[in-house]
């Protein structure tokens, strides 16, 4: 998914202010970790860089949404 794809996924959805993405992995400020990482693919084209950044918020999307479901 390119960098404006992963802000438009984002962009509306009720973000919670802290997660766990995996186990031992926290994010205790989501809005912020979603700016940077999308900035990150923006600047860096290297599939080493880009690949980690995009399952991590592939499976953050997943996670949000599966919480939001919930509700």
């Amino acid at each position: 998914m390119a960098p404006e794809e992963y802000e438009a996924s984002f962009h509306g959805i009720d973000l919670p202010q802290s997660i766990q993405l995996f186990p031992g992995s926290f994010i205790p400020n989501v809005s912020d970790y979603i700016k940077q990482q999308i900035e990150i693919l923006k600047v860096n084209t290297s599939p080493k860089i880009q690949a980690p950044i995009e399952y991590r918020l592939d499976v953050l999307l997943q996670l949000i949404q599966e919480k939001t479901a919930d509700k």
